[in-house]
């Protein structure tokens, strides 16, 4: 009887590990996140020789990095479809802003959003935007 408490215990315990490294590694990417945007803040008010545009793609790809680290925090703690979407929405929008690329490449990224927009709106049911327990 008591081999099988045992085991019981053992079995909740391996059933929680990946939900608390989850979140450890959340942790440490807040931290991260934290570091870069005092980093962002000191970049934007120490103005560099370089170039205006480049100057500013510089700042927008920090910010938008850091936004999608945040994005994907998100995601670890939630485990929600609407997180998921939302980090891909991120990250696929990141090269259309900071990314220098040929029309047709644009158009595949801007229709990609759109289809990801519209699985989130006609696909997804109400328990997809709850989180995970």
């Amino acid at each position: 009887m008591m081999n099988k408490s045992l085991y019981d215990k053992f079995h909740k315990l391996i059933l929680r590990m990946p939900s608390f490294l989850e979140k450890i590694v959340a942790a440490i990417l807040l931290l991260g996140v934290i570091y870069s945007c005092i980093q962002l803040a000191i970049h934007v008010f120490t103005f560099h020789s370089l170039a205006f545009d480049a100057y500013v793609e510089d700042i927008l790809l920090t910010a938008f990095n850091a936004i999608i680290v945040i994005e994907f925090i998100r995601m670890l703690i939630k485990h929600s479809m609407n997180t998921i979407v939302e980090v891909l929405i991120f990250a696929i929008a990141r090269g259309l802003v900071v990314g220098h690329e040929e029309p047709v490449d644009a158009l595949i990224r801007i229709v990609c959003i759109g289809v990801l927009l519209l699985c989130r709106k006609y696909l997804f049911y109400e328990f997809d935007f709850q989180e995970e327990e």
